[in-house]
Formats: C-alpha cells, structure tokens, sequence
C-alpha cells in the first residue's frame, strides 16, 4: 500500500513538472550508497547507545552513592546537550589531537569514529532513562524473593529484573533506535558520507541545472529514510511480539 502511495505521488509530480524520473533513476545508485552508509553508522551507534544506556540506568538504580551521582551526571549533561555539538566538538578535538601528537595528517577516520561515539553517548543518555524506567518497573517483591532463594545481586539483577525490565522498555527503546537514524544526518557536519550528505550534493548541483530538480535528492531520500526507519520498528515490534507474557506487557498509551 505504502509502495503504491508513493508511485502515485511521483507519477502526479512527474505529470505537473516537478518531478523527474530519469534525473531519479540517475542518482539512485549514489543515494543507494548514502542509504547503505546511514545504514553502517546507525549500525554503530545503536549497540554503543544501548551498552552504556544499560550500564548508566543500572547504575541509576543502585544503592551506591558514587554510581548513581556518576550516572546522574552522565545523563543530565548528554541530554542536555544538542547533539550537533557534541559531534562536532568531539570531530575536532580528534583532529587537534591526531595532528599534534600523532603526526597524523588527515585524521579523518579518527574524527568520524568520536564522531560517531559521541552521538552513541547522546543516545545513551536518553536510553539509560528507559532502562531505569524498566527497571524500576519490577516488584520490589520479586527482588527480595530472590534473595530469599539465595541468589547474588548480580544473578538477580541479570536472571530476574532485566528481563522483564527489557520487555517493559522494549516500545519506548524502538523509538529511540529510530530517532538514532534520523540522527545519523547530523554526522554529515563532519563530512561522513551518508544518506542526507549524498543527497545534499546532489540538491546544490540541481541548482545549477534545474530549479525543479532540488525536490529530487531530498524525496528520494526521505523515502530511503523511512524505509530503514519502518524495518528497525517492524523488527523491535517483532522482538517485542516474541518475549511478550500476556498481562505483563508495557502500557499502551
């Protein structure tokens, strides 16, 4: 149905003039190129977003002092950061740093990768939050009956709480994971090759041969776009569908 929507827009802004679709067909390869990069950047910030997401909201929720004022500063200064500064700040310090002391004379890979770490910690920020939520969701009860059976804190807090504090947190982690995508845009600041940079190239050159060919590049990349957003959603969905228990899934809103 999707698929069919979007054939029916393309072929009335093909009929009014807007829309070009052997200029289309032409960039299709490069923008596939741009997808596949948004696709590999995202691939790196979800994992490096979730393991400190996990290890700052458990730390949220402990009885030590020092962990949860560790974590509570981690997450009060990644969310309140805009995310483009944190990039790019991260991008240049890599680049002084690679220069000065490492001889290095284009230490453009360096910088990609802070890049790429730094909005992985900004996404942490926001995921630790979740998981804190999840955790937290869990009976006290259920805590203590395990202790009562005998097991440690840690096998507790693996065997019992987080399993269901992921089923819990499951929704609310898709979207996070989604809004990650659409995040990965801000990387091309630092000049990585992905979907919005590719697509961006493209936009200026339409300048300077069609007025009406601008539109082109950013549509065709929005649909790219909402296709890899759609899968990662229909795949936590999924997830979500296989370890539910019935009458303990998260509330819907």
């Amino acid at each position: 149905m999707i698929a069919c929507a979007a054939i029916t827009v393309a072929t009335g802004l093909g009929q009014a003039g807007v829309y070009d679709g052997r200029y289309a067909w032409s960039i299709a390869g490069d923008l596939a190129k741009g997808f596949l990069g948004t696709a590999v950047l995202a691939a790196a910030v979800v994992p490096v977003g979730f393991a400190l997401g996990f290890l700052v909201g458990w730390g949220r929720t402990t009885r030590s002092w020092l962990a949860r004022s560790a974590a509570t500063a981690y997450v009060e200064f990644f969310r309140g950061m805009p995310p483009l500064v944190l990039i790019v700040f991260s991008s240049l310090s890599a680049a002084v740093l690679f220069r000065r002391y490492f001889y290095v004379e284009d230490p453009f890979l360096a910088s990609l990768a802070l890049g790429v770490l730094a909005l992985g910690f900004h996404s942490g920020g926001y995921q630790a939050e979740i998981i804190r939520a999840g955790i937290q969701s869990v009976p006290r009860g259920q805590v203590e009956a395990a202790y009562a059976m005998g097991l440690t804190p840690w096998q507790t807090l693996l065997s019992v709480v987080m399993p269901q504090a992921f089923r819990v947190s499951l929704p609310a982690l898709g979207n996070e994971f989604s809004s990650v995508i659409k995040d990965t845009a801000l990387l091309s600041a630092i000049s990585a090759v992905e979907l919005s940079y590719v697509a961006s190239l493209f936009a200026r050159d339409a300048l300077t041969i069609n007025l009406r060919l601008v539109i082109i590049p950013w549509l065709e990349a929005a649909i790219l776009y909402f296709a890899l957003t759609f899968l990662v959603i229909r795949t936590v969905k999924a997830v979500e569908s296989r370890v539910k228990v019935p009458g303990l899934e998260a509330p819907s809103l």
